[in-house]
């Protein structure tokens, strides 16, 4: 083999195309990572690390496949927090904290009810409804308008730029390159993928790997097939208080809070449907903000320290786009985990790997199939 010539080329060094270049790298194979920009420069390096498969909302029976993942998303993680630090010499802040989800009305306190029925029933976690004094209790500083909260304890979180970070190492100590360079076509003969072109060369391999996050879109002209990703933009605010201090990571809706180990306060998040366009706003800032308070008082002398944006993948339906791409026999896709990206992400790896090995996956996928989009 020469020097551009791989048995797995990887398209997209975000916490999926790296899990599965670390995964595949294990199983000994000569692995390539192609990425047009810097690591972790995107979703998976400025967002906010929770690992919580509970958070999943609705009827059990509606998000079974997406709950099967998240378990194994975290069951990955909880692999990866033993291995990766070790391999790397990275700590990247992996810790158990509870979860606190507030309830301000009745309404919203059926609806956490309903939860609780199928939450209690998962292993390995404790859940369950608490009042507004026993949360106030555990985080003093909510607001006092709350009637109570679903309480748990087995959830997690990260930091996930140092995660992304402490995986890149992991993979260059197994063999694996990482190159920074741009996509502009794939080669098909035969219905096999057989290289990738970029400004200045092709490179080949046996099999292909495509993660390229909201930048899925592009493999829809490449390969003749509807891959229904757009960008979602969520922006985070980090704040410094020297009055508060949240030990369980508090949400609200689709908002949430917790102080990190780095002392900082990080809150967040805003879904914004607009395209490419990936800095800060004070809109983001100031919708955090307003979420924040709602949910938090005694913030009023916290300093903004940092602010950050990002674009997720999501697909057409919401759901993740996983498995074997159609009329190509060698070529994978994992995107479109949407806001939960860190938690599914080596889950969705864990399964690529499988399938480029030739091996059954750990759980049923095909709810996720890009032929439903056909």
């Amino acid at each position: 083999m020469d020097s551009t010539h791989y048995e797995i080329c990887i398209v997209g060094a975000g916490i999926v195309g790296l899990s599965t270049a670390y995964f595949l790298a294990k199983s000994g194979l000569k692995v390539v990572v192609l990425d047009k920009d810097s690591i972790g420069s995107h979703a998976s390096g400025f967002a906010y690390g929770g690992l919580s498969p509970l958070g999943e909302a609705g009827d059990p029976e509606t998000i079974l496949p997406v709950f099967d993942l998240a378990q194994l998303g975290m069951k990955k993680h909880l692999e990866f927090s033993s291995d990766i630090p070790e391999l790397s010499g990275i700590d990247y802040h992996f810790r158990f904290r509870p979860a606190i989800d507030l309830v301000f009305n009745d309404e919203e306190l059926t609806e956490a009810k309903q939860q609780l029925k199928w939450r209690q029933q998962v292993e390995n976690y404790k859940v369950e409804f608490i009042d507004r004094k026993s949360a106030l209790e555990i985080v003093p500083n909510l607001n006092d308008e709350l009637i109570g909260a679903t309480y748990t304890e087995g959830v997690c979180d990260v930091e996930p730029y140092k995660l992304v970070l402490a995986l890149t190492q992991s993979c260059e100590k197994l063999g694996v390159e990482i190159l920074n360079k741009e996509i502009t076509g794939i080669q098909i003969e035969n219905h096999l993928a057989t290289s990738v072109s970029t400004k200045h060369e092709k490179i080949y391999f046996e099999q292909l790997v495509l993660c390229m996050g909201p930048w899925s879109g592009n493999i829809s002209n490449w390969l003749g097939i509807n891959v229904p990703i757009r960008p979602l933009k969520g922006q985070i605010l980090r704040l410094k208080s020297e009055s508060v201090q949240l030990n369980a990571s508090v949400g609200y809706l689709h908002n949430y809070a917790v102080t990190k180990p780095d002392g900082l306060i990080w809150a967040g998040t805003t879904e914004e449907d607009i395209g490419f366009q990936d800095s800060p706003t004070p809109y983001g800032r100031n919708s955090i903000l307003e979420s924040l308070t709602h949910m938090i008082h005694g913030l009023d002398e916290a300093e903004l320290v940092y602010h950050t944006a990002c674009l997720r993948p999501l697909s057409k339906d919401g759901k993740v786009i996983l498995g074997p791409a159609p009329q190509t026999e060698n070529v994978f896709l994992g995107t479109g985990a949407g806001r939960k990206g860190i938690l599914l992400g080596p889950g969705i790896a864990k399964i690529t790997a499988d399938l480029v090995m030739n091996k059954q996956p750990e759980i049923d996928i095909s709810a996720f199939s890009v032929t439903r989009f056909s």
